[in-house]
């Protein structure tokens, strides 16, 4: 048994090296592992929790990996903010397993208790981010999937291209004598991502204070109602009911008000977001969808034409090992995972 313990160690940093240098490889282990809880689903006792365990498990392994990975290349960030996004990254990968879990253990009261609990700790590490690391939006996960293929894209998200308005002010400081800007310790990125370049001036970002002012304020807000658009779910669900249009209509027009004030916003200062975090207002658009398999549209509109569509792609036959699963899932899928709040 000591020989297996002093071994572990040993282990452990073969594993890291050949993680470092083998990213592709991993990555055809780990998507494989994902499609495995994909059909497990329904196929044996207690499967629902088991493929929620391994999928949640196959995303941390994931993350872990990526850990490893942008370490080997200088790439991590070691800040208060990287690690509370560290453990909102943990949350939203195994929420759904939580969740499960205390159904099954404690029946509806504690699944409900333990949603509420997830999502008011949600919020708050959030919104916490937003107010005192300045974070313009938050991404979902908070930590996304490192692209492997394409690390050195992650060494240009360190340039000062990056320097928005946004965050200008809380990464950086002015010298008094000479004016120079100099980047402050905990936000300077990795060696290899540095061009060594001098940062603009500080007046490259306050030619229109107003205007920025305004736009920062703006995208402060969207980002809040975005946020809080979770609990005031619950709150409406625990006053009209679970599945009522009125929780599923103001949950609707908090993301329609949200990203139309980033629209706006994104209007009068074009270069206030970068390229990332506009492709996530973009992903939250598209995600808008999704309120065509939530409660009570799916129940009363959405279902029967979503089943029919599927049974027709089911006939193709490359398709139907996709579909055919999905269609016969599709309602535990639809009670799961479509709540307002998985978003």
């Amino acid at each position: 048994m000591s020989s297996v313990l002093f071994s572990l160690p040993e282990f452990f940093n073969s594993y890291k090296i050949w993680v470092s240098k083998n990213p592709n490889t991993l990555g055809d282990w780990e998507s494989t592992v994902k499609w495995i809880s994909y059909f497990l689903a329904g196929r044996i006792n207690n499967s629902q929790i088991l493929s929620e365990l391994i999928y949640c498990l196959s995303n941390l392994l994931v993350m872990f990996n990526d850990r490893i990975i942008k370490k080997a290349n200088h790439l991590e960030i070691n800040t208060s903010a990287e690690k509370i996004k560290l453990w909102l990254t943990v949350i939203e990968y195994s929420e759904v397993f939580c969740e499960l879990s205390a159904s099954k253990l404690w029946g509806t009261t504690g699944k409900w208790v333990i949603i509420v609990c997830i999502q008011v700790l949600k919020c708050i590490s959030r919104l916490f981010l937003i107010f005192h690391f300045k974070e313009p939006i938050i991404q979902n996960p908070p930590i996304p999937v490192l692209d492997r293929k394409n690390m050195t894209i992650c060494k240009e998200d360190y340039t000062e291209r990056n320097i928005t308005p946004t965050n200008f002010d809380s990464v950086t400081f002015t010298l008094k004598r000479s004016g120079r800007v100099v980047r402050k310790m905990d936000s300077s990125p990795p060696i290899v991502g540095r061009d060594w370049k001098p940062l603009p001036k500080a007046s490259f970002f306050t030619k229109n204070q107003n205007t920025i002012d305004a736009t920062l304020a703006t995208n402060k807000i969207a980002e809040t109602v975005y946020i809080a658009k979770p609990l005031v779910h619950l709150a409406t669900m625990a006053c009209f009911g679970t599945k009522t249009w009125k929780s599923w209509t103001i949950s609707l027009a908090l993301d329609i008000v949200s990203l139309e004030m980033y629209r706006s916003s994104t209007k009068k200062n074009t270069h206030n977001l970068t390229p990332q975090q506009r492709l996530q207002i973009s992903k939250r658009t598209i995600l808008m969808l999704l309120y065509l398999l939530r409660s009570p549209m799916y129940d009363r509109y959405s279902k029967d034409k979503v089943h029919s569509f599927l049974m027709v792609l089911s006939k193709i036959p490359v398709a139907g090992l996709v579909c055919t699963p999905l269609a016969q899932y599709l309602p535990f899928w639809q009670s799961t995972y479509f709540y307002m709040w998985s978003t």
